[in-house]
């Protein structure tokens, strides 16, 4: 099995301080996708951004980042041949952010190692929920109060 890793942009000093400003996501998104290229291509996988170009998010641009940034290389990392694709979506709870990858099982890759990124979700006040169905992938879905 694969550990979980941290990308090179992600640090993990977000325990120190928060700051919450409004954080374009679609941007957010875009700037990590860009540094996952090499590794989708590796996996022959391949990301889409479908995060609306509009949606901002008031949260820590970090630990989102930290955040996003370790689901999505897990995502890539534990398939092969697969989309992930990244959405966004306002509920009347909150904030959903939603990694989801149609191809091979990525949630045991997920499962191990994967406190920091729990505690940071935690930070912010959100949670992270993991969703696999056998043959139709893996959600896992970063939910924020709004």
């Amino acid at each position: 099995m694969k550990s979980l890793s941290v990308p090179q942009f992600a640090t993990t000093t977000f325990t120190q301080t928060t700051t919450a400003a409004s954080v374009p996501l679609h941007q957010l998104v875009d700037r990590l996708l860009n540094s996952f290229v090499p590794l989708a291509v590796n996996q022959k996988s391949f990301i889409i951004n479908d995060v609306d170009e509009s949606f901002q998010l008031n949260a820590d641009e970090q630990v989102l980042a930290f955040i996003v940034g370790n689901l999505l290389n897990n995502a890539i990392a534990g398939s092969h041949g697969a989309c992930i694709r990244v959405e966004a979506v306002k509920k009347p709870e909150g904030v959903q952010i939603r990694v989801k990858n149609n191809g091979a099982n990525f949630h045991s890759t997920v499962a191990h190692g994967f406190s920091q990124v729990v505690a940071a979700a935690r930070k912010m006040g959100g949670n992270i929920n993991i969703y696999n169905q056998r043959h139709e992938g893996t959600v896992i879905t970063l939910s924020v109060a709004a």
